[in-house]
């Protein structure tokens, strides 16, 4: 578990469908993103078992966000990616989402900074955000990421900036 000022970070556990359903199933928390909300439970749980795969086979993976009372506000963390994006392979994604009422609040940052010190032995840590994010875009650079370029994203045809923590 990593412990901020404001929150606890922990790995996904299978009970936590429900609540992860919540945010992911909500239209305005994917605006920018290439895929599109969770339509049910098994949905939810797939991808807990993804992140529970990650956690097996790389060591690193999403994690739920809790506030101090142990509410499920969001997840933040690092996903291996085997896949061709922007020219690279084999690298660590730094994503993050959280409920909309938590958004404005330096959550996003306060979690990615915790997550990027806890692991910060590892290389090829990326981020990507859509240029139409601004706020995806600003967390980014303030949790010490470093903008590289901008690309084509090849599944939905959009702009993302591409970001890389030294």
């Amino acid at each position: 578990m990593i412990e901020t000022k404001r929150l606890l970070i922990r790995k996904f556990e299978s009970k936590d469908f429900k609540q992860l359903y919540n945010l992911d199933s909500n239209p305005l928390v994917h605006k920018y993103l290439y895929n599109s909300p969770m339509k049910s439970y098994a949905e939810a749980k797939e991808y807990i078992q993804a992140q529970l795969n990650q956690y097996e086979n790389y060591g690193v993976g999403r994690l739920a966000v809790l506030d101090k009372k142990n509410n499920f506000i969001g997840w933040a963390g690092l996903k291996f990616s085997d896949s061709m994006i922007n020219n690279k392979t084999n690298f660590y994604d730094l994503g993050y989402r959280l409920k909309p009422n938590q958004w404005g609040k330096g959550i996003a940052t306060e979690a990615s900074k915790a997550i990027l010190d806890y692991y910060k032995n590892l290389k090829n840590i990326c981020g990507i955000a859509s240029v139409e994010n601004i706020a995806s875009n600003k967390v980014l650079i303030k949790s010490g990421l470093i903008y590289v370029n901008k690309f084509i994203d090849p599944i939905n045809g959009k702009f993302n900036n591409w970001y890389e923590f030294n």
